[in-house]
C-alpha cells in the first residue's frame, strides 16, 4: 500500500507540474532513425521501434534493437526517467562514479525516480507488465492519456492506472476479452509498442472487450483446456452461449418461455447444447479434462442470467 501510494502521489504531483501539454509536444523527434537488423520491414512493432528511437525513449542493445528479448526493470526506469525528463523539463543527472567505482548502468535513472518518490524493484530482474504501468503511469500525466475507450472493468484487474492505459489506447489486453495478465513479462517489441502509443496518439488504438460474462459465469478462464484435444473455454463457451441465445430467440418468436426441456427436433434443449458443441468441436464427452466434466451447463445459464440482469 506504501508503494501504491507513492506511485499516485507521484502520478498528481508530476500532472500537475505538466499541464495540458501534448504528447507529440514533449517527445519531438531528435534522432534520426538508422534502422535494425532485426526490425524486419512491415513487422507490427517495426513503426514502435523507430518512434521510440526517433523521440529518444528506447535504443538498440548492443545486438540491434532485439525485440524479442525480455524487458528489465533497469529498462523500464530508463523510459520512464526520459519520459519523465521530457514532460517536465527536470534533468536527469548523470551520476559521477568516484575512482575506482563502477555503478551500474541503469543507476542515474533509478536514483531520479526515487527522488520523485516512485519505488522501484530490483532492476535487475525482469519488468511484470503491472510494474512497467506503474512506473510509467507515475511519470505520464493524465492530461496525456485523452480517453478514446470506455473500458470499465477487465477480467483479471481493476487497477485504476491500467484502466486508464487502456482507456487511452495505450494497452489492449493479451486476449479478445482485455486480460491484462499483471504478472507476464514484457518483450522489447511490446514495450516499444506501448511507449510509442505514449508519444504519438495516432497509434493509439481503439479497443471494445468481448463479452466475458460466460467465462465469469462458468468460472473458468479462456486458457482452461477442457478437452484432451487442446479446446479451450475461450472456444467453447462463447459457443455454448451462441446455441443458448438462438433457442432463446426462437422461443421468443414462438411467444413460449425458454426451458432446457423443451424440444428441437425432438431433442431436449439441454442435450442439443450439449451434443451440437461436442460435435462442432469434434470431440467426445469422454475426451472432458476435469473443468469440463465439472461445467453444468444449466447452473452456468443460471449464472449468466444473474449477471446480465
Amino acid at each position: 500500500m506504501k508503494k501504491l501510494a507513492a506511485l499516485v502521489l507521484s502520478a498528481a504531483l508530476l500532472a500537475g507540474s505538466a499541464a495540458a501539454i501534448a504528447p507529440e509536444e514533449a517527445f519531438p523527434k531528435i534522432n534520426d532513425y538508422p534502422g535494425y537488423a532485426d526490425v524486419e520491414t512491415g513487422s507490427w512493432y517495426a513503426a514502435p521501434a523507430q518512434v521510440c528511437y526517433e523521440v529518444g525513449l528506447m535504443t538498440g542493445t548492443n545486438t540491434g534493437f532485439t525485440p524479442f528479448g525480455e524487458l528489465t526493470v533497469g529498462e523500464v526506469a530508463a523510459i520512464a526517467a526520459r519520459m519523465n525528463q521530457a514532460i517536465t523539463g527536470d534533468p536527469i543527472p548523470m551520476a559521477d562514479p568516484k575512482p575506482g567505482e563502477t555503478l551500474p548502468w541503469y543507476f542515474s535513472y533509478v536514483t531520479y525516480l526515487e527522488a520523485l518518490g516512485i519505488d522501484v524493484p530490483d532492476p535487475t530482474k525482469q519488468a511484470t507488465r503491472q510494474e512497467f504501468v506503474s512506473i510509467l503511469a507515475a511519470v505520464v500525466p493524465q492530461e496525456m492519456l485523452s480517453p478514446i475507450n470506455t473500458v470499465t472493468t477487465l477480467p483479471d484487474t481493476q487497477d485504476e492506472a491500467v484502466l486508464r492505459f487502456y482507456n487511452a489506447g495505450i494497452l489492449t489486453g493479451v486476449d479478445n476479452w482485455g486480460t491484462f495478465a499483471a504478472d507476464n513479462s514484457l518483450t522489447r517489441a511490446e514495450t516499444a509498442a506501448m511507449v510509442a502509443r505514449v508519444a504519438r496518439t495516432g497509434l493509439r488504438q481503439t479497443f471494445t472487450p468481448a463479452d466475458y460474462t460466460p467465462f465469469a459465469a462458468a468460472g473458468l478462464k479462456p486458457d482452461h483446456v477442457l478437452f484432451t484435444g487442446g479446446t479451450t473455454a475461450g472456444a467453447y463457451l462463447p459457443y455454448v452461449q451462441g446455441l443458448i441465445d438462438g433457442l432463446e430467440a426462437d422461443c421468443a418468436a414462438q411467444g413460449l418461455e425458454f426451458n432446457w426441456f423443451n424440444t428441437v427436433d425432438g431433442v431436449t434443449f439441454l442435450d442439443y447444447v450439449k451434443n451440437t458443441a461436442l460435435t462442432h468441436f469434434g470431440v467426445t464427452a469422454k475426451e472432458g479434462t476435469e473443468a469440463y466434466k465439472n461445467f453444468n451447463v444449466q447452473v452456468y445459464y443460471s449464472r449468466v442470467i444473474d449477471l446480465r440482469s
